[in-house]
């Protein structure tokens, strides 16, 4: 009878050590260290100095003009086609100055998966005083099958905690997407 017990003990104890391994294996495998988003470096159309082109912005990897040089408080408007099977929308913006900073207006109908701030290097004898070599990167989740507007204003870090509709913008970027 002992002989039998500890048989069942000795099975048992194989059968609750094999699934915590089997446990602790699938965890180490399917954590990652980077977030899906974050995975895939940022390219970006850098000038001969290696600074971001701030005449540029990147939606879903196709660059469009943008008018960043010249006259305060301009700005522009994009059509976006966007494809049926997808809803998620990756802008890449550049800083252009240190000064300022891109902000989104979140809508009920956006959904902010991500965003990051990201420097490119500078070479030192490429290192110039006034321009960033930062560009703002931010991912959102857009309602399908529906018209959307992304509103983002560039404007002066002296705004950042105000509400978006207080921001006074020195640029004001529309982007509609259309599905």
């Amino acid at each position: 009878m002992n002989y039998t017990k500890s048989l069942s003990f000795k099975k048992v104890l194989t059968i609750l050590i094999g699934s915590f391994l089997l446990s602790v294996m699938f965890l180490l495998t399917s954590c990652s260290k980077e977030s899906v988003s974050e995975s895939k470096e940022v390219e970006f159309p850098l000038d001969d100095k290696g600074y971001p082109k701030n005449n540029l912005v990147m939606i879903n990897d196709e660059a469009y003009p943008l008018d960043l040089v010249g006259e305060s408080h301009m700005g522009s408007e994009i059509e976006i086609k966007m494809d049926q099977d997808s809803d998620i929308v990756e802008i890449v913006l550049p800083q252009r100055l240190p000064i300022n900073y891109w902000s989104l207006d979140e809508k009920e109908y956006l959904n902010l998966v991500s965003y990051s701030m990201i420097d490119f290097p500078i070479k030192n004898e490429n290192m110039l005083e006034g321009p960033s070599p930062a560009v703002q990167k931010f991912v959102l989740n857009v309602a399908r099958e529906e018209t959307s507007e992304i509103l983002l204003k560039w404007a002066n870090v002296d705004e950042v905690d105000k509400l978006f509709k207080d921001k006074k913008e020195d640029y004001l970027l529309k982007i509609k997407l259309t599905y």
